[in-house]
């Protein structure tokens, strides 16, 4: 009986992919779900592609079971029914890649799957803009120099006006007694 479930539950793919199934290994708040894929051979490396609601995740390395099967671990962070694509590539480095499928498509209990997709991928938390802070601390920096540089002259040039400043009585050829020479 077992072995009939798991006929029914596994879905042929396209050349050169085989049937390919899924169960999950354990639900929490994530799941972790066994996958796996029959591959005709002279593949080196076969790679689950995951595409969750809020894009595609890292691929996931299958291992060679060594007839044929390919077995890989994905831990995932919510129990969202994902879409699995695999990919089969060759010593060459090309590579086939066979259609998406879900979760529940490639056997997984529907009731470990979340009945409700999120409605949005969650938003980055806004953080600063730091090509604009670091532009006004320079803008503040700089500022700060030119009244800085602006004080200073004018403290200088008080300096040189003062050394440049001759009494009347002091006028040479001049004299003050009020009457002209």
């Amino acid at each position: 009986m077992p072995l009939l479930l798991a006929l029914l539950l596994s879905v042929a793919l396209g050349a050169p992919f085989g049937e390919a199934e899924a169960r999950a290994l354990e639900v929490d708040s994530g799941m972790t779900v066994e996958v796996s894929v029959e591959v005709d051979g002279g593949r080196s490396a076969v790679l689950a592609r995951v595409v969750a609601f809020a894009g595609e995740l890292p691929p996931v390395a299958l291992v060679d079971q060594g007839d044929g099967r390919w077995v890989g671990v994905l831990r995932l962070s919510g129990r969202e029914d994902v879409q699995i694509a695999f990919e089969a590539i060759d010593a060459g480095g090309s590579s086939d890649i066979s259609d998406l499928l879900t979760l529940t498509e490639l056997g997984v209990d529907p009731a470990a799957v979340s009945s409700s997709r999120p409605t949005s991928p969650q938003a980055d938390a806004p953080g600063p803009n730091w090509w604009l802070v670091g532009g006004v601390a320079a803008g503040v920096a700089a500022l700060t120099l030119v009244v800085f540089w602006v004080l200073a002259g004018a403290g200088d040039k008080a300096d040189h006006d003062a050394g440049d400043h001759v009494d009347a009585d002091e006028i040479p050829g001049e004299s003050n007694d009020g009457i002209g020479t």
